[in-house]
């Protein structure tokens, strides 16, 4: 046999690279694919990746090119997609974030809710101090009268109700004073004629001060400005914009609650001027966050002080008489 018979191709003449193979890989490194040789590929079970050392390479210069040949193919083929599905995926994350910044109000209503929150807080102390106050007297009328004998010790036991508001305060003393007279007549045990006591006393003060301040007419004013306060602090949501193009307000877009009927939650910034000062506190539940600009809510403001001017007269009446 003739030596030019017994020669065959090098190996390395399957490894040129051209710039075709920039977009069709040489028929080897089609195959070290299949087998799962690419870069960040799992390699095949059962099958042993053909590494780089196992290859025969003419010069340095061969192996660079199969090597950024190899490269090539593994952006294309892996980066490239998953470059443009974290492009897409950031895209798709700004729009949604314009959206969500147009139903945002703007921060001087955002400092008017955090406002809101903490006058509800500032009430909801004021009903404390009260309720704690008339406890107090209760326990004093109580001692000066005979029927308790250490009040003090009267205060730190279990007996002390835990009541904090006016409502609480109202359906204790229903349950407390019925039948209190029989009970402090027929009762053997100390204690129980002086809860008795204590809770009749606590009464009459509550009655009292329901003649001379807190009036069922102050009492129905207050309760709407905390329900308010309530409202614009922890009980608003984000509405849709019912603006269309800029400031163009369109009679038909509404945001609706679920369990309100048709028509009921129209914005009402278009009538805003014609509104009364309560419909305007209580806007809180319908119109939306386009229209809570600086100046609606410095009118809101406003409105909260002056219009339930005597409530807030008494509030800090007895918030600054305990201060002091």
């Amino acid at each position: 046999m003739s030596m030019s018979a017994c020669r065959v191709t090098p190996f390395s003449a399957g490894l040129q690279f051209t710039r075709k193979d920039v977009h069709e890989p040489p028929a080897d490194t089609a195959v070290d694919n299949k087998s799962g040789v690419s870069d960040g590929e799992p390699q095949a079970a059962g099958r042993t990746p053909v590494r780089e050392e196992a290859r025969c390479f003419e010069s340095e210069e061969e192996r660079l090119l199969w090597k950024a040949a190899r490269l090539r193919h593994s952006i294309e083929t892996d980066l490239v997609p998953r470059q443009e599905l974290a492009e897409r995926a950031l895209r798709h994350g700004r729009r949604q974030l314009v959206k969500l910044q147009r139903l945002l109000p703007s921060a001087a209503f955002l400092t008017f809710r955090q406002k809101c929150a903490a006058w509800c807080d500032r009430l909801r102390l004021f009903e404390e101090l009260v309720v704690r106050t008339m406890l107090r007297e209760a326990v004093d009328g109580a001692a000066r009268s005979g029927d308790v004998k250490a009040p003090a010790r009267w205060r730190k036991s279990n007996q002390w109700p835990a009541i904090t508001n006016f409502l609480e305060l109202q359906l204790h003393l229903c349950f407390a004073v019925k039948g209190s007279a029989a009970v402090e007549a027929s009762s053997p045990e100390q204690s129980t004629r002086e809860n008795s006591a204590v809770y009749r006393h606590l009464a009459a003060i509550w009655a009292a001060q329901q003649e001379r301040l807190l009036t069922c007419d102050l009492l129905h004013r207050y309760y709407t400005l905390r329900d308010i306060l309530h409202g614009w602090g922890n009980a608003w949501h984000v509405r849709a914009s019912c603006a269309d193009d800029g400031d163009n307000v369109s009679s038909t877009a509404r945001s609706r609650l679920p369990h309100e009927p048709d028509g009921s939650c129209i914005c009402p910034f278009t009538a805003w001027e014609s509104l009364s000062e309560v419909d305007r506190l209580t806007s809180y539940s319908k119109i939306c966050s386009h229209h809570l600009t600086e100046d609606v809510v410095e009118c809101l403001e406003a409105l909260m002080f002056t219009h339930f001017a005597d409530v807030w007269c008494h509030v800090e009446s007895v918030m600054s008489g305990v201060s002091t």
